[in-house]
Formats: structure tokens, sequence, C-alpha cells
């Protein structure tokens, strides 16, 4: 079981290529959490469009919504409150289902470490894609490149993906 956090998503969304996260988990859906769904909302709300391909896939079932319960929101409460919702929420979602977690924060790696949730980043979907011959290096170098136009994130080193 796979959670994703809003980060990972809007980045595959923006690239338009959120059918590969499916592929590389191998997975016919994916979960969020409700504080995650509610951040996709927002980005809807404000005009990004690429949140409008994750809605999409929200309401062809491809993306399922849980909520949390009072248990999760006592271990929740545990975390730091530097945290956002999603990120918590998800966390609390992880640890209930012992499921994976993709996130590309590094604060979020260290407090799932820390609790013993596996998580999953960028770097390390990048390097599946083509570990896992979804895609070629050559086609996982050109996603790196759209992602560092169209998500303005900068990549410090790519050599940890094909390594």
């Amino acid at each position: 079981m796979i959670f994703v956090d809003t980060d990972v998503l809007s980045t595959f969304a923006k690239i338009e290529r959120l059918p590969l996260l499916f592929a590389v988990f191998d997975q016919e859906t994916l979960n969020i959490a409700e504080a995650v769904k509610n951040e996709v909302k927002t980005g809807v709300s404000k005009g990004f469009s690429f949140s409008d391909d994750i809605i999409a896939l929200q309401t062809q079932g491809q993306i399922r919504t849980y909520h949390t319960t009072l248990a999760d929101q006592v271990f929740m409460s545990s975390l730091p409150q530097t945290l956002d919702a999603g990120e918590s929420e998800s966390m609390a979602l992880c640890k209930r289902f012992t499921a994976t977690f993709a996130s590309n924060e590094r604060r979020v790696m260290h407090h799932c470490q820390t609790n013993g949730i596996h998580c999953i980043n960028l770097v390390d979907i990048l390097r599946l894609l083509w570990e896992l011959q979804i895609l070629t290096q050559t086609d996982v170098r050109q996603i790196i490149k759209e992602i560092e136009i169209e998500d303005q994130l900068k990549f410090r080193s790519i050599d940890p993906i094909f390594k």
C-alpha cells in the first residue's frame, strides 16, 4: 500500500506523467490522506491546472482518500508541528496500515525513519523507473529536465538516480 504526498503528486502532474507513479509502484490505485486531498483542492482554487489531473484520478477512483482515526490523531500529536497536515496525516495512515509513504521532503523522511515508516523520495522513484525497466535511463534524464523546468526543482546531483 502506497500513500503519496502532495509534492510527489504535483511533480508528476506538472510534467503530465502521473501514470508513471502507478507503474513504478505496480498499483492500480494510489492512496492519499484527507489533508492531501484538501491541498490538491486548494491548488485547483488557485488555478493550478495540474491539480485538475489529480482530481480527475480521484473521481475515477484511481486515487483513494483515507481519513484519520482518533488513534491516528494521537500519533500525529507526537509529530513536530512543523510538518503540514498532509504530511502528518499521511505518516499516521502509513503507520496504521504499515504502508509506504512517497514524499520528497527530507524532514519528512527523517521523521518517517524515526517512527519506523517506510518512505520513498523522488530520487528513489526516478531510479526505480529505469531499474524496473519502465523507462530507459535516457527517458529518465528527460523527465529530470522536465521536472527542473516545470516544477522549478533543482537536483543537487543526478548521480544517485543512476548508481
